[in-house]
């Protein structure tokens, strides 16, 4: 017979994507809240595009448990001629304790998806499963109803000069006020830029950089004592240097070490697929996909400012509109407002030489 699958939709679309494409039904029926409605209709133009299957969709009223009881036993009347399978992942617990009940007294099925452990759970038995399930970033965001414009997997450039960007991050606490320094002087240049060469003066830390302004490029001498290595970056030097390249791409190399489904840098959002009602960050510095988790990396490269928190604000707001696990790298020692503030919106703080030790 053919698949029923019944869906007690939660906040995490992920979920409901994940039932459905393990499961592969020939039907999936939502049981979801009236505000659910917009959700469901993302995750099903990305389902519509991976499998053939029927969709329907019941409101059930949060708090009203003869509604939710009724709208479970009309389910079974309705689909005499299927197999069926409910999945108890969403919903409160109330609901998905009544479903379970309802379901397994029909004799059907009954499965919850363990989001941490990436296993798929009969409540019922106690029997379990590992699954693994491949999804790109793109493919994730799309389920929340955006769109991502860009988005680099990997650049060989990133790891020509990985040697100089680890160097960087192992003495920032020498390399990062040097930075800031010669910024200043490089911006106070104005529009006509010159030939320069900087030289950080230190005892024991090496590190030089040679600007050439007709071809924007930046060759570095860098090493410890008299041990010393080059390497030269010719795109895009002034952003590596001075606006945070370094960092990114720190970062960048630090989560490609895990064991992941997809990492982009530099990923872009669609601003027009975004919320109106919601300013958050269109330009995500790092996201990934591992299992059944979204993370968002962003990089600080300036010292803390105003402005810093005004940017800390639009990225927790995309950390919660992705249902993301964020985390913040700084090249500066952050003060504690700026911490506070982090931990509030439930975004994790990483800084100095301890982002070279990341791993996740």
């Amino acid at each position: 017979m053919p698949l029923l699958e019944v869906c007690l939709v939660g906040e995490l679309p992920l979920m409901s994507y994940l039932g459905s494409m393990l499961k592969k039904p020939d039907a999936i029926v939502w049981l979801r809240a009236p505000y659910q409605k917009q959700m469901i209709s993302h995750v099903e133009a990305v389902l519509a595009s991976q499998i053939s299957t029927m969709f329907e969709s019941r409101e059930i009223i949060p708090g009203e448990i003869t509604d939710f009881v009724s709208r479970c036993e009309g389910i079974i009347r309705d689909y005499p001629n299927y197999d069926i399978l409910v999945n108890v992942t969403g919903g409160s617990r109330l609901q998905a304790l009544l479903a379970m009940q309802i379901f397994k007294a029909a004799g059907k099925e009954v499965m919850y998806i363990d989001q941490e452990h990436s296993q798929i759970v009969n409540p019922v038995t106690g029997d379990h499963k590992t699954f693994h399930f491949t999804l790109t970033v793109n493919e994730y965001i799309a389920l929340h109803g955006l769109k991502m414009d860009s988005g680099t997997r990997f650049d060989p450039d990133i790891g020509k000069r990985s040697s100089l960007t680890y160097f960087m991050g192992n003495n920032c606490d020498q390399i990062v006020p040097f930075i800031d320094r010669i910024r200043q002087e490089f911006n106070e240049m104005g529009e006509t830029k010159s030939d320069t060469q900087w030289r950080l003066e230190n005892h024991t830390v090496r590190f030089s950089v040679q600007y050439e302004a007709a071809s924007n490029k930046m060759g570095f001498r860098f090493g410890i004592n008299d041990r010393t290595k080059t390497a030269e970056v010719d795109t895009n030097a002034t952003a590596f240097l001075f606006d945070g390249g370094w960092l990114r791409e720190l970062v960048f190399l630090r989560v490609h070490r895990s064991q992941y489904d997809d990492v982009r840098l530099n990923a872009r959002l669609d601003r027009e697929t975004m919320p109106d009602r919601i300013r958050a960050e269109s330009m995500i510095d790092i996201a990934m996909m591992k299992g059944c988790n979204f993370y968002i990396f962003q990089c600080f490269s300036y010292p803390i400012t105003r402005e810093s928190f005004i940017e800390l604000s639009s990225i927790q707001s995309t950390v919660k509109l992705l249902n993301a696990r964020g985390y913040i790298f700084t090249a500066h020692r952050p003060h504690r407002a700026f911490i506070e503030r982090s931990h509030e919106g439930g975004l994790e703080i990483i800084s100095g030489r301890r982002i070279t030790n990341f791993s996740i």
